[in-house]
């Protein structure tokens, strides 16, 4: 079985129990999407066009994405998992498989979010997907996600009684990788998952993630504020 079959089988089986321990986890996750959202570049009379890399069952991002007024194009690579999504965010367009696959035209998207997700490619070909999406992404778009920050190409384990597949160079090399495909004002910080406070039984007890949010480099004048009301902010 390849790596990518064990990542996709255990996604698959875990589904239930995924659903409700994400619904509960702490996470940045949340704060890293508003960051795309605050700088997507779409027109004021215009919802941002946002891609969602790695889903899971459409809560709680997909749903953020779209209760802010994106248009969503959600993938997975777990066919269970995103048949909850379209349950919980209909309004989403769904691509099923595996992200490294996908192909869409250059300066499709307002922003792009993966969150725990990136760690599950090769890190052989976590640059090129780095490449695509920010082909993907349009001018002064920004990408956010998350890596693991360990220096291990092969990384084998248990994830809940099942096996599953990581792979993550360390975080200098990561930041630098990011940095290489041509991605700029790149914001990045370690921290530990479930802010250090997790129960000893929880699977992301004691794990530290890098977070990224990386921008395509613009045209014109940069943006005043990370903080100012943009097309996909009500207020």
């Amino acid at each position: 079985m390849s790596e990518k079959e064990i990542v996709e089988e255990t996604y698959d089986q875990i589904a239930d129990w995924y659903l409700d321990w994400v619904r509960e986890q702490r996470s940045p996750r949340e704060l890293y999407t508003h960051k795309v959202l605050d700088r997507a570049p779409c027109s004021q009379s215009q919802s941002p066009d946002i891609l969602e890399l790695g889903c899971g069952p459409g809560v709680p991002i997909t749903r953020l994405l779209l209760d802010r007024g994106a248009h969503v194009v959600a993938n997975d690579i777990s066919t269970k998992q995103l048949n909850m999504a379209k349950g919980f965010c209909p309004e989403a367009s769904f691509v099923s498989g595996d992200m490294s696959a996908l192909s869409f035209e250059p300066s499709s998207f307002d922003g792009v979010v993966s969150f725990f997700t990136m760690f599950h490619l090769p890190r052989a070909e976590q640059k090129e997907m780095l490449s695509k999406i920010h082909t993907w992404l349009r001018p002064g778009a920004v990408f956010a996600f998350n890596l693991a920050t360990v220096d291990e190409e092969e990384i084998y384990g248990e994830f809940l009684g099942r096996g599953m597949f990581w792979s993550s160079y360390d975080v200098e090399d990561s930041k630098a990788m990011v940095r290489d495909v041509g991605f700029e004002a790149i914001e990045a910080e370690v921290l530990e998952a479930g802010d250090g406070q997790l129960d000893e039984d929880d699977p992301d007890y004691g794990a530290k993630f890098l977070w990224i949010a990386a921008r395509k480099r613009q045209n014109g004048p940069e943006p005043a504020s990370d903080h100012a009301p943009t097309c996909c902010d009500p207020r």
